[in-house]
């Protein structure tokens, strides 16, 4: 697996599916930023929502319905994801810690969404909420030197003793 992150705002998605996970999938997919996002709960999504997508999800459906949509979902190049069927899947996702801007994703690559929820939950606890302040402070402080004309490893030394400063990650 690689990680990445996505800008929600700019992939179209089309989000397929019903009941309780089709719409903890949706309310998480806005929770995101998602703004290019199509759904079908009738499990037959209109050709055109589907055409336009790039990222196929799939919550909430039968074993039988998610093979049949992500065969034919792949087959016309889609990314797809099948929630709880690693094996239909082309990514997972990630347990993540969001603190603003700041977003710390953990993994198993799908062996263990538990464990990764367990970590997840524990790095929680150490990047808690004023973590949100620290990244606004410091990303303006790298606009200010990137202003003053600063290059890039200068702006990157610069940083490192500001976070050696302040004393945020020891």
């Amino acid at each position: 697996m690689f990680p990445i992150a996505l800008d929600l705002t700019k992939i179209p998605i089309l989000l397929i599916g019903k009941g309780e996970a089709f719409e903890r999938r949706h309310k998480q997919l806005l929770e995101y930023g998602a703004t290019k996002l199509s759904l079908s709960n009738n499990q037959q999504p209109a050709t055109s929502n589907y055409d336009d997508a790039v990222i196929v999800m799939i919550a909430g459906l039968s074993r039988h319905e998610s093979e049949q949509l992500s065969t034919s979902a792949r087959a016309a190049g889609k990314l797809i994801n099948v929630e709880d069927m690693n094996d239909l899947c082309d990514f997972y996702f990630t347990a993540n810690v969001k603190r603003g801007d700041l977003v710390i994703a953990v993994s198993t690559g799908g062996a263990s969404p538990t464990l990764s929820r367990k970590i997840r939950d524990y790095i929680a606890g150490i990047f808690d909420a004023q973590w949100e302040n620290r990244v606004v402070e410091i990303a303006d402080f790298r606009k200010k030197l990137k202003a003053e004309g600063k290059t890039i490893p200068e702006v990157m030394v610069a940083c490192e003793k500001l976070l050696a400063e302040k004393g945020w990650l020891k």
